[in-house]
């Protein structure tokens, strides 16, 4: 685990997830290098009067949420002297995951087992589940 994405929703369990990545640098001899990814699904926008300008403001309006979630990560991150990266993406989290490990070459992903979604009652979340089965590297669910 040198270099590492962490799929960070700011849930109960990614922040346990987020603070296994710091539990194992600081027994770790050099510090792995983490990215941290939040997804925002994109806007389902229906109707005709949706504007160009509309579009760009709700996007917009979810790269901020997503920047304020990865900020308490960064903090962590930061205090702990871990080097890393945050990434704000709007798209399918499954997919954006899997495209982030190619991207920036990673070699695990870390994850909570849920996420925020409203399948409270799951052992393990849709999300998790799609990423076990689509990226090509390890995955470490923390729960």
């Amino acid at each position: 685990m040198r270099n590492i994405l962490l799929a960070y929703d700011g849930s109960d369990n990614a922040k346990r997830a987020l603070q296994y990545i710091i539990d194992f640098a600081a027994d770790a001899p050099k510090p792995p290098q983490v990215h941290v990814l939040n997804v925002q699904q994109e806007p389902v926008l229906y109707g005709e009067f949706v504007t160009a300008g509309t579009v760009d403001e709700l996007n917009q309006s979810f790269i901020d949420k997503s920047n304020r979630t990865l900020a308490d990560a960064a903090t962590a991150l930061q205090t702990a002297g871990i080097p890393h990266q945050t990434h704000a993406i709007l798209g399918n989290v499954a997919e954006q995951v899997n495209d982030a490990v190619q991207r920036f070459g990673c070699d695990t992903v870390v994850m909570g087992t849920r996420g925020l979604g409203s399948f409270t009652g799951m052992l393990m979340g849709s999300v998790a589940n799609r990423v076990v089965h689509e990226v090509s590297v390890p995955v470490l669910l923390v729960k």
